[in-house]
């Protein structure tokens, strides 16, 4: 499939401040990543919290101005360019509670949206509401509810629906799951599944949910401390990682079948304003040697469609 969006040698500045008397530096919180999303497919990104994950989608967004690099979509180049030329891709928040306005009523809130975007005719924004409520499993009468009377699930399927109102070829899911039981989740995901084939959706799938990634997921990247250290399909990776992170944080994820986890990662990522030196990862690393605290390595074909960047990563096949 063709790629519909991508990032080239991207980096984002986070912090700075440049004045006419003192210049503050900021922290580089997405570090040339470069990543690319075929069209149609689910695109995971995984790592600990503070990695860059939900920078790299905001700037993918449009809604965080990237520092260096490229983004195109649909064949286009719209890097530097804010949410212009960006309305084919839209953002599920991961709270989508607080997201919705608690003073509107659901109905409210989803005609806000198509205002905006130059639907005029009320009757077209009401039949288009119904229809999308309608199609993401909900009854169009929640449409005069309050977000404070629906369930967490109801919320998750309203944030959708506020999303597919409007049309878009990507979107950008950030812990769709997050802080649902799992009765909930599953049909959360058989929903994003539905709709995806429906629509002709593309999904960036942001989440630290290992077990929902290897599920839902085609393809995987692995971040660390701004960048990219692994990427490949989901079933390759899952079953043969070769970057020492990747394997770390697989072996850590907890199990449902009683089996014991892997050992936790010593101690936490370092700063983004003290980045160490060489490979980013080499201070948590039991297969560090000198060369990797001096040497920042580069992506290297591990396979077809497998790329990471790590100098010992023969070693930890």
């Amino acid at each position: 499939m063709p790629e519909i969006i991508g990032a080239e040698a991207l980096s984002v500045e986070l912090g700075a401040k440049r004045g006419l008397l003192k210049n503050r530096p900021g922290v580089t919180a997405v570090d040339g990543v470069s990543i690319s999303v075929n069209e149609g497919e689910t695109f995971g990104i995984v790592g600990e919290s503070g990695c860059g994950k939900t920078t790299l989608a905001r700037t993918l967004l449009g809604l965080q101005r990237e520092s260096a690099g490229r983004i195109t979509l649909q064949g286009a180049d719209v890097s530097r360019s804010g949410r212009v030329g960006r309305e084919a891709v839209q953002y599920v928040h991961q709270d989508p509670g607080a997201a919705l306005d608690p003073w509107w009523r659901v109905g409210a809130t989803l005609a806000e949206g198509l205002k905006i975007h130059g639907v005029a005719d009320s009757a077209e924004r009401q039949a288009r509401i119904r229809d999308m409520l309608a199609a993401v499993g909900l009854d169009p009468a929640l449409a005069e509810r309050y977000p404070h009377e629906l369930s967490g699930g109801q919320q998750r399927r309203v944030g959708l629906a506020r999303i597919l109102l409007l049309r878009p070829r990507v979107v950008i899911l950030d812990e769709p799951t997050a802080g649902l039981d799992l009765s909930v989740q599953a049909a959360v995901l058989r929903l994003l599944r539905d709709m995806r084939e429906k629509f002709g959706l593309t999904y960036l799938f942001i989440s630290h949910d290992l077990s929902v990634v290897r599920r839902v997921c085609d393809r995987v990247a692995v971040m660390y401390l701004g960048r990219v250290v692994e990427e490949g399909s989901a079933a390759e990776l899952f079953a043969a990682p070769r970057h020492p992170y990747t394997r770390a944080l697989l072996a850590a994820a907890p199990r449902l079948d009683g089996a014991e986890t892997g050992p936790a990662l010593p101690g936490d990522p370092p700063s983004l304003r003290a980045v160490p030196s060489g490979c980013r990862f080499h201070p948590r690393c039991g297969l560090a040697t000198p060369e990797c605290a001096t040497r920042d390595p580069v992506p290297e074909t591990a396979g077809p469609g497998h790329s990471v960047a790590c100098h010992r990563w023969r070693d930890a096949a």
